[in-house]
């Protein structure tokens, strides 16, 4: 089966004809939309439309260069021309922020926004885009100002960005394994944390610590350079903080992200239960060292070929949707996945829609755990979200971080509870802690992600941190949220600079909008296991209507309140539920 991803849809290479020709087109289309001036007509409708019409034609051209470059160097992190070409898409987009920020100003400025709106069908498909550009508005520096900050950024936190990803996708990690050391790239050394030898998982623990050392100096500066710009930028916008504007990008108001943390720090004690209870099957007391974290649970050997981990996740998805197994089945056999861990490719896992062709494509590191399988089943879930939004407008199908994460989540847990009532005693007994142990990523470590970052920039905005303050911060974060659960000689020092998600200077605070996901995710699962097939149009109309909606307005749609700490502790019940199934089986293996 085949393992890395095809992108002749997109383009064959750089120097493919159909790619020299749109690289042409982009700049022609920029051009273009420089000269856009609102006053030539005198006609408002007119002058609407012609805007969206030329900034759509130019995003579908630049997100088909531009996704084609990304996905080439996101697995070849070395390719010097897809680095270039990056580097010049990234910087000519600069030339688009004076008409924007020109459209911004006209489109404030105008006294009947809704009239105009509501006389042409262009302009209604658009509402929520140009309501939400008045919206940010208010956050705007001048014209000239925002293109030189557009131009600076990309020789500052852009830069930074890739000097990261460069530095993470070359890491190699020399790790002793059976007596012998092996070179192993960064994100296969990562893995080696969900093998079930307890020497395995350690060594590869200490030899990942010990790689980031190589590296640590520049990641730090970097990290620097991003959230000092981030600052600088979100104060002269007038922001109270970061936060406040991550809030506004993602849709989403403060007392929601106030009132789902506070439900998540009121569960904290019981993922701690669970970690101390794994620690005492693993024979390590009353505290789990971070290298047993993903240790898996039973004798049961839970690991996949790929194929097998494509018919699994088929299988068990049908049993909800056969359009989205159909679609699955598409995304292997048309070779949307890069599974294949190799020297060069970054780490992790994400899916990029790419809205001008009607597709997506996975990044994977896989290695058969049964944690690489849900992690498929979860980038799947992003394709099926892409292609519900399939004959939007691209202006339409940008939806914010916290609704990013429904469908993946809501695909993960119906391949892990399939999995789960499918199975015997023994393999239920290892996918339930597989799957407690995902979700206290996502909401013990996320917690501790979101202390980190809040802390960070609350330093940062003094002076500079070191590596050593840096590490300290991090370790901190860790304690507070894991507790004693935790063995505090053997916590992550490094999670700062293993994390991607810091080093962008667009989407900080990256943490938070994983655990709205899984909760807002298993509030939607439940109407689900209440309405059953007929839920299905429903929860497709959902998420086509996630690009053109805020957080509230879509939960509202399933009947969520967002606001009410009632909705955030039933999605946490599930999880409580699963916690207490663990321990009750912890118990009889222990005696």
């Amino acid at each position: 089966m085949k393992k890395r991803w095809d992108l002749n849809k997109l383009y064959k290479n750089f120097t493919d004809q159909e790619f020299l020709q749109d690289r042409k087109k982009f700049t022609e289309q920029l051009s273009s939309l420089e000269k856009w001036d609102p006053d030539i007509s005198g006609d408002n409708i007119a002058t609407a439309e012609m805007f969206i019409q030329n900034l759509t034609e130019l995003y579908e051209v630049y997100t088909r260069l531009y996704a084609y470059s990304i996905l080439t160097v996101s697995v070849d992190a070395r390719n010097e021309e897809g680095l270039k070409i990056i580097e010049e898409l990234e910087k000519e987009a600069t030339r688009l922020t004076g008409p924007r920020v020109r459209f911004q100003i006209w489109l404030s400025g105008l006294n009947n926004l809704t009239d105009l709106i509501q006389s042409s069908a262009l302009l209604e498909e658009h509402a929520f885009f140009l309501e939400e550009l008045v919206k940010k508005s208010r956050y705007l520096l001048s014209e000239k100002e925002e293109t030189i900050i557009a131009e600076l950024q990309q020789t500052g936190s852009s830069a930074w960005t890739r000097l990261h990803e460069k530095l993470t996708s070359t890491l190699i990690v020399e790790v002793e394994l059976e007596g012998k050391t092996k070179k192993l790239p960064l994100p296969e050394a990562r893995n080696l944390a969900f093998k079930k030898d307890p020497r395995v998982r350690q060594s590869g623990y200490s030899a990942e610590l010990k790689a980031y050392v190589k590296i640590e100096e520049p990641a730090a500066a970097a990290l620097n350079g991003i959230k000092g710009e981030v600052l600088t930028l979100s104060e002269r916008r007038g922001f109270q903080d970061p936060l406040e504007e991550t809030l506004l990008k993602s849709r989403m108001d403060r007392e929601t992200l106030e009132t789902m943390l506070e439900a998540m720090r009121d569960f904290l004690p019981h993922f701690r239960d669970f970690y101390q209870a794994k620690a005492r099957l693993l024979n390590k007391g009353e505290s789990l060292p971070f290298y047993d974290l993903f240790a898996p649970l039973g004798e049961v050997k839970m690991e996949f070929t790929l194929e097998e981990a494509r018919d699994y996740i088929i299988k068990n998805i049908r049993s909800f949707s056969p359009e989205m197994a159909q679609l699955y089945r598409q995304a292997f056999s048309e070779h949307w996945i890069d599974t294949e861990p190799r020297d060069g490719k970054r780490g992790g896992a994400f899916c990029l829609n790419i809205s001008p062709i009607g597709e997506s494509r996975i990044l994977s590191n896989f290695t058969g755990s049964f944690n690489d399988l849900t992690i498929l089943a979860h980038e799947l879930g992003h394709a099926y979200h892409g292609h519900c939004l399939k004959g939007e407008s691209i202006l339409n199908t940008n939806y914010p971080m916290p609704l990013a994460e429904t469908a993946s989540i809501f695909s993960e847990t119906i391949v892990t509870n399939a999995a789960i009532k499918e199975a015997d005693s023994e393999q239920a007994f290892s996918i339930l802690e597989s799957r407690i142990s995902q979700a206290g990523q996502v909401i013990v470590d996320i917690y501790s992600r979101y202390i980190f970052e809040s802390n960070l920039f609350a330093h940062r905005k003094k002076a500079s941190l070191s590596v050593e303050e840096l590490k300290d911060l991090m370790l901190q974060a860790q304690k507070e949220a894991y507790g004693e659960a935790l063995n505090h000689e053997y916590l992550h020092p490094y999670a700062w600079l293993s994390k991607p998600h810091y080093y962008s200077a667009e989407t900080n605070f990256y943490n938070f909008p994983y655990a709205f996901g899984l909760l807002f995710g298993l509030g939607i699962y439940s109407l689900y296991l209440e309405r059953g097939e007929a839920f299905l149009p429903d929860y497709n109309m959902l998420l086509k209507a996630t690009g053109r909606n805020t957080a509230a307005e879509v939960a509202k749609m399933a009947n969520i309140d967002l606001h009410s700490r009632d909705f955030w502790d039933k999605s946490l019940a599930v999880i409580k539920k699963d916690i207490a199934d663990f321990l009750e089986l912890a118990k009889k293996r222990s005696v």
